[in-house]
């Protein structure tokens, strides 16, 4: 089973003994991810797609494609982009490849994590407004968060109130969810 934090955290280790900027192999990250899929089979790009012939082989192709391209623009790697790129090259040598947006994700949250910042989604029936800042504050308050990123969701499902996501977490304090319980409650009741 291919395991996306153990990948992430490989990275992360990597470009902190380095001394490079995280973000920054992030980003390389997904510019070659992006990059791998436009290419044609011949040269690598079928390996995006899940082939499982890849290997050493044809990392060494992509390898040779990259530092052309790097050396063409006469540019050359920050200590996080060449960590980056041998991650993204041992993925492909490893049969990994298609794997590489669930390393790019878990390697976010991981460095999100680290610099005490939580992501909250928030779905609600009515617009928050104002309320977004409170919640955004509170979770803060109650957390010890450094930084709370919230993504907002319309979902006119919920009747009113809302319903926040923390990781793994379910805050559920929708009108739907209460008249649920209470149905529920008196469902029970009545035996």
């Amino acid at each position: 089973m291919f395991q996306s934090g153990h990948w992430a955290a490989a990275l992360i280790n990597s470009i902190e003994r380095e001394g490079g900027e995280i973000e920054d192999g992030i980003e390389f990250l997904k510019v070659l991810a992006s990059w791998v899929k436009k290419l044609p089979a011949e040269s690598g790009g079928r390996y995006a797609a899940g082939n499982s012939a890849a290997g050493s082989s044809a990392a060494q192709k992509l390898e040779k494609l990259i530092r052309d391209g790097i050396t063409k623009n006469n540019e050359a790697l920050s200590p996080g982009q060449e960590s980056a790129l041998r991650t993204f090259l041992l993925m492909v040598q490893k049969n990994a490849i298609r794997s590489i947006e669930q390393v790019i994700e878990k390697t976010k949250k991981l460095l999100d994590k680290k610099n005490g910042v939580i992501a909250v989604s928030v779905e609600y029936a009515l617009p928050i407004g104002d309320n977004g800042s409170r919640i955004k504050e509170e979770i803060k308050k109650r957390s010890a968060a450094v930084r709370v990123d919230l993504t907002e969701h319309y979902n006119p499902d919920l009747i009113g109130g809302y319903r926040l996501r923390i990781d793994d977490e379910i805050i559920d304090a929708s009108v739907r969810s209460q008249l649920r319980r209470l149905s529920d409650h008196l469902t029970m009741r009545s035996y």
